[in-house]
Parts: structure tokens; sequence; C-alpha cells
């Protein structure tokens, strides 16, 4: 945005997250609804199944494990959430599908032609632009974004603007190499399918499924 359409607009707002606290809401839902399901069955693991987070081939076998499941329960989650209603102010109840639906309708398909600039607004205080007091004061949603954004709450800033910030938050998550060649694989999956129930979605019999297919990777490759 800053490349675009320039310096010192707005275009882009720097610093604390209080003007991206929609968002903040959206992430209390997604650890609340599926996110802290899985981190507890980690955090789990690891503390008394015998998961090494150090070890790239547990890394391997906890990505061939669990993947596949974490993301369709995140896909599930995602579909129930885009389908409840949302009070928005002034306005009737609407499902997040159902406000994008009636967009296209209303506003027409976007990505298909040139896209018509809205008139600029102008803004005289860039810095309470956009921030949604109202959740200013939920304090569930502040304490989530302080704990997962504590460089934003440092007191060591100085007077000044905020600078562009030298790193974007991002996690680089590299997929780790798999220690065994396909055949081995399949004899993983074929063994592991006749001692556990691999399509359980119950939390405890995914442990199971750890354990039983760590012992048997250990057996395979010691």
């Amino acid at each position: 945005m800053e490349s675009v359409k320039g310096h010192g607009r707005g275009s882009y707002i720097w610093g604390s997250s209080v003007h991206n606290i929609r968002i903040e809401r959206l992430w209390v839902d997604v650890t609340r609804g599926i996110g802290k399901k899985w981190a507890d069955f980690f955090y789990d693991l690891e503390e008394s199944h015998g998961l090494c987070v150090d070890r790239p081939a547990h890394l391997w076998l906890l990505h061939h494990l669990f993947l596949g499941p974490l993301n369709a329960d995140m896909q599930e989650w995602a579909d129930a959430w885009n389908s409840h209603k949302i009070t928005i102010k002034g306005e009737k109840k609407a499902s997040p599908r159902e406000m994008f639906t009636f967009g296209l309708l209303e506003q027409g398909p976007r990505g298909i032609g040139p896209l018509i600039q809205a008139e600029e607004e102008a803004v005289e205080d860039l810095a309470q632009f956009g921030v949604d007091w109202e959740a200013q004061g939920n304090t569930d949603i502040l304490a989530h974004h302080a704990d997962n954004n504590p460089q934003e709450w440092q007191d060591d800033r100085g007077f000044g603007d905020f600078p562009t910030p030298a790193n974007m938050s991002e996690v680089v998550v590299e997929a780790p190499n798999c220690p065994f060649s396909a055949d081995e694989c399949t004899a993983l999956d074929n063994e592991l399918a006749q001692l556990v129930d691999v399509t359980s979605r119950d939390m405890a019999v995914r442990r199971l499924v750890w354990k039983a297919a760590l012992a048997i990777c250990i057996q395979m490759n010691p």
C-alpha cells in the first residue's frame, strides 16, 4: 500500500493493532472454537507421550498423522462460522456468507474488471481512524491480543510515531523430510489401521494413534 499509494497518506497504519481489533475478535473465536483443542493435544503429546519437537522425524510423523484431520476440523469450523448470524449495528442480522453473496449482488463481482476507486475520505485523525472502541473494552479480546502480540506492548518506543516494522508477522513452517520410502509409509499406515481407529475424531483416540504410530516408527527406524 505504501509503494502504490505513497507515504504519509494513512494507506497502511503501522504500530498498535487497535485498528485490527475486529480480526482479533475472530482470532478469539478461532482459538476457543478449534485452536485450543489442538494446541492442548500437541502439548500433551510432548509432555507425556514421547513427542520431541526438536527431532525432524517426530515432526514429520505429527504432520503425517494429524495435518489432514486438523485442516478438516478448521474447514468445518470455518463453514459453521460463515453460516452463523452476526449482529451489526444499524443492519439486520446476516451470516458472513450472506453478506458476501448479497455484496456481490449489490456491488457486482470483484476481480473481473478494473476496480472503481471510491472517492477518498479526508481523515483528520489517523491515529483514531478505524478503531473499534467497543472492542477496546472487551478484556477477553485485549488479553488474547496482548498474549499473541507482545512486541506491541513494549514501553521503550519514545515519543515519535510508530516506525515501519523491520519484519512482518509471519510463521514459516518448513515441511519436514520423510524418513521412509513410499512403500514404508504405506506399511506404516496399514499396520496402524489394524491397531487403532485412525478415522476417529475423539482426541483420546488420536492420542492412541500417535502412541501406536510412534512405536511402529521406532521399530522400522530405531
